[in-house]
């Protein structure tokens, strides 16, 4: 019976992490369409904002004594990891570096840094299969960037755009591994996020006002469906719900698939092929990505979860 219950964790899982992976994989894309269209990266942050939060926050209403449990600080974390300080960089970032640097750098070094800062910060242990596995992941990524035509190219500042990546690394997987910790409902990590984004909707307005008259129709509507449902919305609960059923660590793993599946999503629309070495890149993620689901979760050794996270089991 218990085998039963961990193989069906482990397929909703699986499930959940590939669908957000997906999503992942037509982002950058996604936000450079926009970027090309005439969108400034507060356009499409704006976007991200107004239409997740517009569509949740009834939800959040009805879940207020939950929020209120969870506390400001953490809500105000959960934010600043995913809200508009991940997406105003990311959408930035592009303006400086290729959409293959956001794809290596920005998803495919999520898994590194879960595992850096669940180490650094609550003295995770690291089996030696993780480590392999991780290595192997690198690797991957290596030979899957340097097959990418003009991976090194850029503009004189990409390096800049390459800093803001990382950043947004770091704050993804800061998000899911204290989502996971805590216990959050999925639903609830992305009403808090996006309700949470609002007020930037007023600056957006009042501040940087878009030009709704330079830019078709149709690109508004594709960024605001893309950027305010999948990203903001869907994404964020299919990994939420990929780390309550595998852990943090793991669930962080499916970020590497995004920079291959972007390399697809853009050869698809872009009509460029993809190469022997990043099918070579793509071959060698996977193996590590299976040898990291295969491996047993080590207990920290400051092993303290929050109070927060026993009271989550109404929701």
């Amino acid at each position: 019976m218990h085998t039963f219950f961990h193989s069906h964790d482990l397929l909703r899982g699986l499930f959940y992490g590939l669908l957000a992976a997906l999503i992942w994989s037509g982002h950058s894309t996604a936000t450079t369409l926009g970027l090309e269209a005439g969108l400034s990266p507060t356009d499409i942050t704006g976007l991200r904002v107004l239409v997740a939060g517009g569509l949740l926050w009834p939800y959040l209403l009805k879940r207020r004594k939950l929020v209120r449990r969870l506390g400001f600080w953490r809500c105000l974390l959960m934010i600043c990891c995913v809200g508009v300080p991940y997406g105003f960089l990311n959408s930035a970032g592009l303006q400086f570096a290729p959409v293959s640097h956001a794809g290596v750098i920005c998803l495919g070094l999520v898994p590194l840094a879960s595992m850096v800062l669940a180490r650094w910060l609550f003295g995770q242990a690291l089996t030696l299969r993780a480590l392999l596995s991780m290595a192997v992941m690198l690797g991957g990524l290596t030979i899957f960037a340097t097959g990418i035509s003009g991976i090194a190219t850029g503009t004189v500042n990409s390096w800049f755009g390459d800093l803001l990546f990382l950043i947004c690394a770091c704050l993804w997987a800061l998000f899911g591994i204290c989502a996971a910790r805590w216990q959050v409902p999925s639903l609830l990590a992305v009403a808090i996020t996006s309700v949470g984004s609002m007020p930037f909707v007023g600056f957006w307005l009042g501040f940087w006002p878009p030009n709704f008259s330079a830019i078709a129709l149709s690109d508004w509507v594709f960024q605001a469906f893309y950027q305010g449902v999948l990203v903001a919305g869907v994404a964020i609960y299919a990994i939420s719900r990929a780390g309550a059923a595998l852990g943090a660590q793991k669930s962080a793993l499916f970020s590497a698939l995004a920079p291959c599946g972007a390399s697809l999503v853009g050869g698809w629309v872009l009509s460029q092929p993809v190469s022997a070495m990043q099918w070579l890149g793509i071959t060698v993620v996977t193996v590590g990505m299976v040898l990291a689901m295969l491996s047993k979760p080590v207990p920290s050794t400051s092993d303290q979860e929050s109070h927060v996270s026993k009271k989550f089991t109404d929701a």
